[in-house]
């Protein structure tokens, strides 16, 4: 028979001041945040692991991991490259467990031998880009053929981006053909309006456009671009005939849509 403890009684909590049932109220909703959010992360990760074992073998690299690599099978070999150097990372993710590795530019892939990987991991890097266009294409061109391109984004909908509008396929094809700089200013403009004010007052008009160019003359680590995962999809859907390649995975998890793309030639 299980037993009734006297805290589990609506008896005993209407004897409690009020002061002590907003603090047993707030540390309960904060054990189930971190509940929730362990157990998220644990989905997130099986699903990465399953995706992982099916597609990732012989010598890759894996792009702005951070302070969380996605896991791969023991046979695949990973090379670990970023834009920032370790210490840095280490400051930005305020933790010194970050994944070391060299300069990698997930844009350009430059320095990195043409046809010369087996497969690329690009987790949560891509909505960082000016041109993310041009980064699936030049990282399939360091892709051997038959090489995997694995990009996970996530999904505006249930992210701060949800009240900004859905970058659009002419938008990034524009971008591809300028790389990117001429648009960023307005991705910070929409980034002061409608994420700023989420966490922090919102801007007053005269003050958006001024926060914008500070934002972008510092380089504010920010989403540049936005998606849901329905129309990511769609877009690489768009450039598999231009670009070479089948998108031949895909599935989403929690605020996370992960895609596999295979290069044509094998």
């Amino acid at each position: 028979m299980t037993e009734t403890h006297a805290d589990e009684m609506v008896e005993f909590w209407l004897e409690r001041p009020h002061r002590e049932l907003a603090n047993v109220a707030a540390a309960l909703h904060r054990d189930r945040r971190r509940v929730e959010d362990k157990t998220g992360l644990n989905e997130v990760v099986g699903a990465r692991t399953l995706i992982s074992n099916a597609f990732v073998n012989g010598v890759g690299i894996e792009v702005g991991a951070g302070n969380r690599p996605f896991p791969v099978p023991s046979m695949a070999t990973v090379i670990y490259g970023d834009i920032r150097d370790n210490e840095t990372l280490r400051n930005h993710f305020a933790d010194r467990n970050i994944t070391e590795g060299g300069f990698i530019d997930a844009e350009t892939f430059a320095g990195t031998k043409l046809n010369s990987l087996d497969f690329i991991i690009s987790a949560h890097v891509i909505e960082h880009l000016a041109n993310p266009f041009g980064s699936i294409r030049e990282g399939l061109a360091r892709l051997k053929p038959g090489g995997v391109y694995i990009i996970a984004v996530p999904d505006m909908r249930f992210t701060t981006d949800r009240y900004r509008p859905p970058t659009s396929f002419d938008h990034l094809m524009e971008d591809l053909r300028t790389g990117g700089e001429p648009t960023l200013l307005a991705a910070y403009v929409e980034h002061c309006r409608y994420v700023h004010p989420l966490s922090q007052p919102a801007f007053a008009d005269f003050e958006l456009m001024p926060a914008a160019e500070n934002g972008l003359k510092n380089r504010i680590d920010i989403h540049v671009h936005t998606w849901m995962r329905e129309t990511f999809s769609e877009h690489l859907d768009r450039l598999s005939a231009l670009f070479g390649f089948e998108k031949c995975f895909e599935s989403a998890i929690r605020n996370e849509a992960l895609f596999v793309l295979r290069k044509n030639g094998a």
